[in-house]
């Protein structure tokens, strides 16, 4: 019977362990709750960890720019809501750590 037990201590123990971990991990890649009804969309990812360049890359933004550790992409203009949740969604997928904000920048004149 005392075996039982800590077997089951045992279990319970390695059972919070696996919880509080990915209880941790969830805080990863933090994800943004909405997109703004209207563009232009940019995306800014502080602190980004993981193999995301591919996600710049999508024909939707244009290139990114780099500044210490916030890495920032605009959405070229034509840009549609689907384009930005792609762009999320691969992103989402991609980074391992770090943050996401996606937001709209005042359009410039060309």
């Amino acid at each position: 019977m005392r075996a039982i037990r800590g077997k089951v201590g045992v279990v319970a123990a390695l059972v919070l362990a696996v919880a509080l971990a990915l209880s941790a991990l969830a805080g990863l890649g933090t994800r943004p709750t909405g997109i703004p009804d209207d563009g232009p969309w940019a995306v800014q990812l502080s602190e980004p960890e993981g193999n995301f360049d591919s996600c710049l890359d999508d024909p939707a933004l244009t290139s990114p720019t780099t500044w210490g550790s916030t890495v920032t992409a605009v959405f070229a203009t034509g840009a549609t809501e689907a384009d930005v949740q792609r762009v999320l969604d691969c992103l989402d997928d991609a980074m391992t750590g770090g943050t996401v904000q996606v937001g709209t920048v005042e359009p410039v004149d060309a």
